[in-house]
């Protein structure tokens, strides 16, 4: 093996390294089920989102039906990323968002850090 192409497969080496670093802080993430306070809390950053204890969610009304699913398609690469899907629900205009780990049997943090995520990609189309 000739140094460059060692130098290379280390490289690689590391690139991978990182990707299964990145996977592991991912997995390790906070994901007990939060108090009923902890969720108050984390609530009131996030406007007009509701609970029943079980999960949270929110409606968005956007200007027409086309709107609304351009929002739905944006959330596909923030919640692949986070390995954690919400449960939507689209009526014309109007999208649904509810979100819950279910392997948990409840709201964590991950549905904390999905719904930031979705607040801002509404407000970037509220914003066009």
């Amino acid at each position: 093996m000739r140094g460059y192409e060692a130098i290379s497969k280390c490289a690689n080496l590391v690139n991978v390294g990182d990707i299964i670093t990145q996977k592991l802080e991912n997995l390790t993430e906070k994901i007990m089920v939060l108090s009923p306070l902890e969720i108050k809390n984390k609530l009131a950053n996030l406007p007009n989102w509701k609970t029943n204890g079980k999960e949270i969610s929110h409606t968005y009304i956007f200007k027409d039906f086309v709107t609304a699913i351009d929002f739905v398609n944006r959330l596909v690469e923030p919640a692949e990323n986070a390995g954690h899907h919400p449960d939507l629900s689209i009526s014309y205009n109007k999208v649904t968002v509810n979100l819950t780990t279910h392997d948990q049997g409840g709201i964590t943090e991950k549905d904390f850090n999905l719904a930031e995520k979705i607040v801002a990609i509404a407000s970037n189309l509220a914003s066009k």
